[in-house]
């Protein structure tokens, strides 16, 4: 050992057993189950874990059944006053009771973060889990596990912060039971879950200062979500374009919109509508449906486009799926009613433009490339960045167009996959230096 590494170990040496026992507490339990073995003096401290976080102890150099009998065995041995968190992942079939009487070792201890995970099963478990008791929990995160939570509580989840729900059968009624007990609330996930009833989806936190993130995704029976939440900082939502939101959200200043497309046909309306709600926020992430529904159209025998601005948008990310028409003009068109723009990113991984663009070619390319059109002028975009680029001749297209029309930009990365050469053009060295004459900074990474 080092000298310094020699006055740290007579430090150490010179701490309370209670004292290194305590600090040595708050370390994961697989950490000290497997360090116990180096010193015979601290080799019981796994039994005052306080972070139970099992995550990965079943695996293909263990079984199941190891498993659970390591973790059998931690809770029958457990001396600690206190369980701060507990994470468990793996098949619950057949073990349902010992998991139960797990959790309620955790809450009987004061736990503050609960993580279940039975995703590797084949059903959900279906035997609910009583946390009305518990008045210290603070984030609870539940995949594949039903969840039950009844009207007025006196005491249980008052302190709960966070709650994630994947694979669970969600009612408006739950809804209303957890934002009238939970009230100091400030994130909510719905993951995959079945919507009962009629399929809208109400959130009505009008009265929470805290709550502050929503998360709703792959509810492929959803039909609505009506929304009501003042605070909300941050929405996202996954899905069907065809499901309506309705959205209360005056304090959003981060959104996105990861829609895709179902059989039946949806309304352009509805799309617009969701932005219109959102308008004022910082930050967007969607896909090119948006790009779609806020085109230009012809309405009642003229060709016209939704009237919307984005005052404060400053990063703007979009994914670009097949299939579309959406071409530059359609990027073009959104951007210029983004005038604090700083940060735009398009990824285009898995898609690829068409090799003939008859439309671009003959109405649009003309005007977008017209040196005398300030329309486009982009005044505050620093930082463009193009993921899956493959030197396609539209991909040349949008980086000629970010280098004339944005004067203040400092960053242009053109981020190309690897593994699809096979897809990369050939590239076209006149243009590229061209491009390069104008800003050279363009630069091109392999991911």
């Amino acid at each position: 050992m080092s000298e310094a590494s020699n006055k740290q170990m007579k430090l150490i040496k010179r701490l309370s057993d209670e004292l290194v026992e305590c600090i040595l507490s708050f370390l994961p339990v697989q950490s000290t189950l497997q360090h116990r073995v180096l010193s015979k003096r601290y080799r019981d401290t796994w039994k005052l874990s306080r972070d139970l976080d099992f995550s990965g102890i079943f695996s293909v150099r263990r079984s199941q059944s190891e498993a659970v009998r390591i973790i059998e065995d931690v809770f029958n041995q457990h001396q600690g006053p206190e369980i701060d968190r507990f994470v468990l992942s793996l098949d619950h079939t057949g073990v349902e009771d010992k998991i139960l009487s797990w959790v309620d070792t955790c809450l009987r201890k004061n736990i503050k973060e609960l993580v279940l995970d039975f995703s590797s099963s084949k059903k959900v478990m279906e035997i609910p889990l009583n946390f009305s008791s518990s008045e210290t929990l603070t984030v609870l995160k539940l995949q594949w596990c039903r969840f039950e939570i009844p009207n007025n509580l006196p005491k249980g989840l008052r302190l709960l912060k966070t709650l994630s729900l994947m694979r669970t059968e969600v009612t408006n009624e739950m809804i209303d039971s957890i934002f009238n007990n939970c009230i100091h609330l400030e994130s909510l996930e719905l993951v995959k879950c079945q919507m009962s009833g009629n399929g809208i989806l109400t959130i009505y936190a009008h009265d929470h200062k805290k709550f502050k993130s929503l998360v709703v995704s792959c509810m492929p029976n959803l039909l609505s979500i009506f929304l009501d939440a003042p605070t909300l900082e941050c929405y996202k939502y996954d899905g069907y374009a065809k499901t309506i939101n309705v959205l209360k959200v005056n304090a959003l200043e981060e959104a996105e919109f990861h829609y895709s497309r179902s059989k039946r046909r949806h309304s352009s309306d509805t799309v617009v509508d969701s932005m219109l709600a959102c308008s004022a926020v910082h930050a967007l992430t969607t896909t090119n449906i948006l790009l779609e529904a806020i085109t230009y159209r012809y309405l009642k025998g003229k060709l016209e486009k939704p009237l919307f601005k984005f005052e404060n948008l400053r990063e703007f990310k979009i994914f670009f799926k097949a299939p579309t028409f959406c071409t530059l003009f359609d990027i073009a068109e959104f951007l210029k009613e983004c005038p604090k723009l700083e940060q735009f990113i398009i990824d285009i991984q898995n898609f690829t433009f068409e090799p003939q663009m008859y439309f671009w070619e003959i109405h649009h390319k003309a005007q977008i490339q017209n040196t005398s059109n300030n329309n486009y002028l982009l005044k505050c975009l620093t930082d463009v960045k193009i993921i899956g680029y493959k030197g396609h001749w539209h991909e040349l297209d949008i980086v000629e167009f970010f280098v004339k029309n944005a004067p203040s930009l400092k960053r242009l990365e053109l981020q190309m996959p690897k593994n699809a050469k096979n897809d990369a053009h050939t590239p076209d060295v006149a243009r590229i230096k061209l491009i390069k004459t104008i800003f050279s900074g363009v630069k091109v990474t392999e991911v």
